[in-house]
């Protein structure tokens, strides 16, 4: 029974906390600086997973190679064979890259490429354009460590720049014919992208006299041709940067002031976002979908360099803040790698006012950020059990407050994307909400207990987007105390709602109850054999005949499965060494789809996550990250994709409970730092999370104020 107790006046002081951007903003990371070096720079990366990436550049006499393991940036040697730069890198791996660019020798540049082998990097031979006065490679696009597409430009005899664009096989370069502009004075291509061995996409620009325009080329396994691109309108130049391409057909191309997306037979212009009144140059992009890229590049308000980022959601394209935590008077992000939709690293350089240029590198995250929701007027302590998120800009989160006198309240609060709004529940005094479920903004049920006649009776309330009413829920005969504690709808007239009810003797029995748009019915569910102690503490269902339901008995887990027809128990286990496991949270993607969360005792003594996978067939074990502390636990979990889920609870350590976040990015558990509400906290956790898109979930819970007494908490992770 998720109700408490405290005393004293609600201080409300710490909760004018502003709420945070409701995005993932970007975050500088040190990198060291190379030895000997003055100044130094970043012009490209590459990030081939979450824990890899390589970002290569110049110093102010020699090239520059940094590697990132993890959080921490490391220089690499790198050979240097003068007058060079490297524009370009691409990696399939922490053992596989290629780095392009140029080098300078007798007052000709020709072509460069480097290849990094997992722990050296060695130059390769390549060829220059026959005839060629200058030559250089400015983007590369690696499939594996045999097929690698590199593209530039070259100055021929006549002192025409024209395209360039060079082939690796594993063991050779080998230049590929290539088309100009027709008419063009110049032309060059400046950024590539291979979704396929058979397909790649070029871009750049060129120009007659003062006038530049768009160019882009496709590769189709055996020749580049022109593809017609469009420019901006009144305006005498629009030049392509960079491009990326998530299939054959889906390509998006961002440079001065414009972005570009291909769908397989026509490009067309997109709108990009302002900053600070101007519209940005976006030398970088990466996208992981056709509704997610990434963007980075500067803009120049007041005269003054400044780096930008730019989201696209498959929508519009919006800024994205970021920051530079040294002291800085310009800068510009240059590059970008996105390795998932929640992991990118943005390269570039800063320029510092005393010692000039250092290379700049940002990570873009998934984090969590306090989203305070208020406080019910009256209220002496106020807690949130959970939320139901369908949208990012709606969720619906219950719980219940302490009044003067000892009386209990449910709360209602609804999130906007910007705010929380506290609702009116119209259920009499001395009740409370543990659970609730919204299949849209309008349409809502929520579920907990109500003191009528001396006992605790169920309780159900619907939202239809303006006010709630109370349904009429039938308690277990014989019921002492009934509780309803959590509620899953697949539809909007279809809900299961599960808990447990107690006997004169004081035995906890677990059962539900099924809404069919129409009315409450109670089923009857199996617990273990010879338990008093069992509840069924969470459900969660993909349609009216699928739904998981995972409870405990205080030593040892379960779950029970619905098929349209009966609860049937199945067997969930317990870590090797575990024991008195407990699971309080569920989330399915899929009937074959789930993840459970909860706790144990472990083989040292001490209390840690726990985290279930069905897979249709039987519950497996993951291994949840154990954060530093004495005590640390999920109460739920929210999965949005079979390989992204997000898990909350608490953790302790020297007496002080803090909020626990945990993200599954489909191998591996990961704590993600929470924000502490209050600094003087002692106690807070997160009991409930609802992500409503892959990249957006909230948190709610409490936590115990300085003045010692209960407040809401809400954090949004995205």
């Amino acid at each position: 029974m998720k109700r408490f107790v405290t005393a004293g006046a609600l201080v409300t002081a710490v909760l004018l906390t502003a709420a945070q951007p409701t995005a993932a903003s970007w975050l500088q990371k040190s990198t060291p600086p190379p030895s000997g070096a003055t100044i130094w720079s970043f012009s490209a990366v590459s990030c081939p997973s979450g824990t890899f990436c390589m970002a290569v550049g110049t110093t102010d006499s020699h090239l520059l190679a940094e590697t990132r393991n993890g959080g921490t940036w490391t220089v690499v040697n790198i050979p240097d064979p003068g007058g060079g730069q490297l524009p370009g890198v691409s990696c399939t791996s922490a053992s596989f890259c290629e780095a392009v660019g140029s080098s300078s020798s007798g007052g000709v540049t020709e072509v460069l490429a480097e290849v990094w082998n997992g722990s050296t990097w060695s130059t390769q031979s390549t060829p220059n354009p026959p005839g060629a006065a200058d030559s250089q490679l400015n983007a590369i696009a690696c499939r594996s460590a045999s097929s690698c597409e590199a593209v530039g430009q070259f100055t021929n005899g006549s002192g025409a720049t024209r395209t360039l664009a060079e082939v690796w096989n594993g063991s050779t370069w080998k230049i590929q014919t290539t088309q100009n502009a027709s008419g063009a004075d110049n032309s060059q291509l400046n950024g590539v992208s291979c979704p396929a061995g058979s397909a790649c996409e070029a871009v750049g620009s060129s120009n007659t006299g003062p006038s530049f325009v768009t160019l882009a080329e496709v590769w189709n396994g055996s020749t580049w041709k022109i593809q017609t691109t469009p420019n901006l309108g009144g305006s005498s130049v629009s030049e392509l940067d960079a491009v990326s391409c998530t299939a054959a057909n889906a390509c998006t191309a961002t440079g001065t002031g414009l972005a570009e997306r291909w769908n397989g037979s026509h490009w067309a212009l997109q709108t990009i976002a302002k900053a600070g009144g101007h519209f940005p140059e976006l030398t970088g992009v990466s996208c992981t979908a056709s509704t997610r890229c990434l963007a980075v590049g500067f803009y120049f308000p007041q005269a003054i360099q400044t780096q930008v980022s730019e989201q696209w959601d498959g929508i519009r394209w919006t800024v994205v803040p970021t920051s530079i935590t040294t002291s800085a008077d310009s800068s510009s992000l240059g590059s970008i790698s996105c390795s998932s939709s929640t992991a990118c690293t943005a390269v570039g350089f800063y320029h510092d006012p005393v010692t000039g240029n250092r290379a700049l590198a940002e990570t873009w995250a998934l984090r969590w950020q306090l989203q305070p929701p208020e406080v019910p007027s009256g209220a002496l302590a106020s807690d949130l059990h959970t939320v139901s998120c369908p949208f990012a800009t709606f969720c619906a989160a219950v719980g219940g407050d302490e009044l003067s006198g000892g009386v209990f309240d449910a709360v209602v609060e609804t999130w906007n994307g910007k705010f929380w709004t506290v609702g009116t529940t119209p259920n009499a005094s001395n009740s409370n909400l543990s659970g609730v479920s919204c299949n849209g903004a309008k349409v809502c049920t929520a579920v907990g207990d109500v003191a009528k006649g001396g006992s605790l009776k169920t309780l159900a309330e619907r939202w239809n987007g303006t006010s709630w009413t109370v349904q009429s829920t039938p308690s277990p005969a014989g019921a002492v105390h009934s509780f309803l504690i959590s509620v899953s709808c697949p539809s909007a007239k279809a809900c299961i709602a599960v808990g447990f009810f107690t006997v004169g003797s004081g035995n906890q029995t677990p059962f539900a109850a099924h809404w069919n748009g129409t009315k409450w019915t109670l089923k009857t569910t199996p617990h273990p054999s010879g338990s008093t102690t069992s509840q069924l503490n969470a459900v969660s269902c993909t349609s009216s005949t699928a739904c998981e339901a995972v409870g405990s008995d205080n030593t040892k887990t379960w779950a029970e499965k619905w098929n349209g027809t009966s609860w049937k128990m199945q067997s969930t286990p317990t870590p090797a060494g575990g024991r008195n496991a407990l699971l309080d949270g569920v989330s399915c993607t899929a009937a074959n789809a789930c993840t459970a969360v909860g706790d144990f005792v472990n083989g040292s003594n001490k209390v840690v996550p726990l985290a279930e996978r069905w897979n249709g067939t039987k519950w497996t074990v993951q291994g949840a990250a154990v954060p530093s502390g004495s005590v640390s636990e999920f109460s739920s979990v929210s999965c949005s994709l079979v390989s992204r889920c997000v898990a909350v609870g608490s953790v302790t350590k020297s007496g002080v409970s803090l909020p626990l976040g945990e993200f599954w990015n489909g191998t591996t558990w990961a704590v993600e730092p929470t924000q502490s509400p209050d600094l003087n906290v002692t106690r807070s956790t997160m009991s409930g999370v609802s992500c409503g898109t892959s990249l957006n979930c909230m948190g709610v819970g409490f936590y115990d104020t300085s003045g010692g007494v209960d407040a809401p908490v809400g954090e949004q992770f995205s």
